[in-house]
């Protein structure tokens, strides 16, 4: 590691004051990764940043002699490389701090390379899955490709996807999904589907993926033709957990990062946020195995006369019941249905309280009311 090891591990520790955490490892692979996306220039930059978008100016008043007008075009460069998230129209830009998932890996689309898929990985494994994954609410939720797989459902349309698309105003745009072409550079590609242009966004987030030119308009006929391909080629779909989604997420338990971190782990289900699970009508079921391999969590048993469903592993995305030709497959409402966040900034409090509690989250509220950095 170079003599700029400090400056990185200075910008580990300021993006892990994050609600999502960017914890430290023994190896340091995840200096190795910020190296990789940040210039020692950015990564000073970076360092000013907050967690809540601020003009340039503000930003600039915590480096003494910092021009704002040089600073706003580093930023805008850094922004444009998908190293931290901008907002407003040119005249009223604002800049802060992204975390690493969901965020800036989600924002190296279409310039990912195999040193930064490798190193993203092997952080993955050794510290980001607990973290990212270990919290009590998710930033990413599962919910079944077609609603009609649950016989009697008992949640709102947050969770039936064909009726949030239907119902949503849009717009809609699609790009590239980053976790596929990271898996392409390994030279492991998806054996699920082989369709790439399939990361969803909508209404706000859709506009950004146009103007950034990674995204690609489309109608919602278009969109509804993505939740059949879904279906047929066993996808699981990944909204953001709200009640009106901003992205929707087509995933395989071969490429998605998320779902391999879940997989790794002994009880996926405890992981990932979901309301439901399935069942199996053990005398419909002929013990075929035609459902086994569909599943992403390997959470599907046909050693027995019947398929047994493993609760502890079982995450409710539905992909394995279309695979059923006798139909004894289904997915059962939990007991306990959790309504997701109303918006994304509900969604992002929660996760502050959730980390630093009530007085941290107090406290840092306050630093930027005051126009410190958080």
């Amino acid at each position: 590691m170079p003599d700029s090891t400090d400056l990185y591990r200075r910008l580990r520790a300021h993006l892990d004051e994050m609600p999502v955490p960017f914890p430290a490892t023994e190896s340091g692979v995840e200096l190795r990764l910020l190296a990789r996306l940040y210039s020692p220039e950015e990564a000073e930059a970076a360092l000013l940043l907050s967690a809540v978008p601020e003009p340039a100016a503000r930003i600039a008043a915590r480096a003494p002699g910092a021009d704002p007008a040089a600073l706003a075009v580093r930023l805008d460069a850094m922004a444009e490389k998908g190293l931290l998230l901008r907002s407003g129209r040119p005249d009223r830009r604002r800049y802060g701090k992204a975390p690493l998932a969901v965020g800036i890996y989600e924002m190296q689309v279409d310039r990912l390379t195999r040193e930064v898929q490798d190193d993203f990985e092997a952080y993955g494994q050794e510290a980001f899955k607990g973290a990212f994954l270990g919290g009590r609410t998710g930033q990413m939720r599962t919910v079944p490709v077609n609603a009609t797989f649950v016989p009697e459902r008992a949640v709102g349309r947050y969770d039936d996807a064909r009726a949030l698309l239907a119902a949503s105003p849009g717009p809609f745009a699609i790009q590239n999904c980053v976790c596929r072409q990271g898996r392409d550079l390994q030279a492991h590609p998806c054996s699920v589907t082989s369709e790439r242009r399939v990361c969803l966004g909508i209404g706000h987030v859709a506009k950004s993926l146009v103007r950034s030119g990674h995204g690609q308009p489309v109608e919602r006929d278009e969109v509804m033709r993505l939740l059949d391909t879904a279906e047929q080629d066993g996808l699981v779909l990944q909204p953001s957990n709200t009640r009106d989604p901003v992205f929707m997420c087509f995933c395989c338990g071969c490429c998605c990062g998320v779902l391999r971190m879940a997989k790794a782990l002994p009880r996926p289900a405890e992981a990932v946020t979901t309301n439901y699970r399935a069942a199996v009508d053990g005398s419909s079921c002929a013990g075929c195995g035609a459902c086994v391999p569909r599943c992403p969590m390997d959470a599907l048993d046909d050693s027995g006369d019947a398929t047994a469903v493993l609760a502890d592993r079982c995450i409710g995305c539905g992909v394995c019941v279309p695979a059923c030709p006798t139909g004894a497959l289904s997915l059962a409402v939990k007991p306990r249905p959790a309504v997701p966040p109303r918006s994304l900034g509900t969604l992002y409090g929660r996760l502050t309280v959730e980390r630093f509690g009530w007085l941290g989250t107090a406290r840092r509220l306050g630093k930027a009311l005051l126009g410190r950095r958080v």
